[in-house]
């Protein structure tokens, strides 16, 4: 199967989906259901309208700020020409705890009058988790802003964030509320099972797993 006839399918697939939902809403009385049925309805129509793009094109330079320590929210400026008079439903964004998906269509560049560009941001494994039902993407002007609010550490606060996004990089330890160590043994069993080969570095990392054992204070973790 082709790239393009799996495409297809997957068109085909959702817009099936849509359809049931549709129907399902017509005959709902409850105006409960009937508003997340709506809602599922709004979600499937970005979603096929998104599978139905064919063409993307990244936006690849941005400014931000609110990475510093105590900063309870991240913002990302994207300069789109024109965003501000984009309709609503050409700017949307999906949000998830470690990651942020922004797709934006029909802009028109002054270097290329008469065409537009469907562009999309995605960015998986943050450097820390976000509250998706807390950020927001809005359009002023000529920039997309994406608001990024910051999961509260219990210990900590709003931490700083190095940088946007892990990438291929060990993410930061995240502190658990649940874990009798906060989670740092299983923070440990993981980094100790990822370095196998490294002797060294997994002699060091087996040395602070049986500190933890012990409750003994681990050099590089504060308390």
């Amino acid at each position: 199967m082709t790239q393009e006839s799996f495409q297809f399918e997957l068109v085909e697939e959702v817009d099936e989906d849509l359809k049931e939902l549709k129907i399902l809403l017509s005959c709902c009385q409850c105006p409960g259901n009937r508003r997340r049925l709506e809602l599922a309805i709004c979600e499937f129509e970005v979603t096929l309208r998104a599978k139905r793009t064919w063409a993307w094109f990244p936006l690849k330079s941005y400014e931000w700020s609110g990475f510093e320590y105590e900063s309870p929210v991240i913002t990302l400026d994207f300069h789109v020409p024109g965003a501000g008079t984009l309709p609503n439903e050409d700017i949307h964004c999906d949000f998830r705890t470690d990651s942020f998906d922004l797709k934006i269509w029909n802009v028109e560049w002054p270097e290329d009058p008469g065409v537009k560009y469907h562009h999309r941001v995605r960015k998986t494994r943050l450097m820390r988790d976000i509250e998706p039902q807390r950020c927001s993407v809005e359009a002023v002007g000529h920039h997309v802003y994406v608001k990024l609010q910051k999961v509260y550490d219990p210990r900590h606060g709003y931490c700083a964030w190095p940088d946007l996004a892990a990438g291929s990089k060990r993410k930061p330890f995240k502190y658990r509320e649940d874990a009798p160590d906060g989670g740092l043994m299983d923070f440990l069993e993981g980094e100790y099972e990822k370095y196998e080969g490294y002797d060294g570095f997994r002699y060091d990392i087996g040395k602070a797993m049986e500190q933890v054992h012990r409750c003994e204070p681990v050099s590089g973790f504060l308390d």
